[in-house]
């Protein structure tokens, strides 16, 4: 469950980062029309969110089936699974709306308000003010998520050495031989 889980996380949060910042001309100078990235962030967006899912529902289940787990799990910790679960579970439901609307027109209030809200724009929500209800609660349930990351074992995305994107494939184990007692001392 952690490799889908990680995995498809990873996908879902790096197109929400350049999906929505990127200018949209930037997209049109590489030759992706707003229709082309629509359908591109409905299918990869779909797909990822499928395998973060399928991933966080393993984690959770396991964090609540498996005593030793839940032993040494605190309140928040199974909390802000269960908060990313239902945000993986509204996002996917936000493609249902967007397949409504594959020209792309409402991606880019998205964008225009994620960009607003990057670059302190005051009117920024205006953007998505008329947006349908299950983009809402997908964004507060996110910007919810984000404030909850220093408090919670999320911190671990800031925090874990970056040296593991590029170890090799084996994994160190300690020996018990030293556990062993000595010759002689039986």
């Amino acid at each position: 469950g952690s490799v889908l889980f990680h995995v498809g996380v990873r996908v879902i949060f790096f197109g929400h980062l350049f999906g929505l910042l990127m200018p949209a001309d930037v997209f049109h100078a590489l030759g992706i029309s707003t229709m082309a990235k629509q359908v591109m962030a409905i299918t990869v967006g779909g797909i990822a969110g499928l395998m973060a899912l399928a991933g966080g529902v393993i984690l959770l289940h396991r964090r609540l089936a498996d005593p030793r787990i839940r032993a040494n799990s605190t309140f928040g910790d199974t909390a802000i699974l269960a908060l990313l679960v239902a945000q993986l579970v509204i996002g996917l439901g936000t493609i249902l709306v967007a397949l409504d609307h594959l020209d792309g027109s409402k991606m880019l209030l998205f964008m225009a308000w994620a960009q607003g809200i990057f670059t302190f724009q005051p009117d920024a929500a205006e953007h998505i003010r008329d947006a349908h209800w299950v983009f809402k609660l997908h964004i507060f349930l996110g910007l919810l998520i984000f404030v909850c990351v220093p408090f919670t074992r999320l911190v671990h995305m800031f925090s874990a050495p970056v040296r593991y994107l590029w170890r090799p494939g084996y994994q160190v184990v300690g020996t018990r031989r030293h556990n062993l007692p000595a010759e002689g001392k039986g």
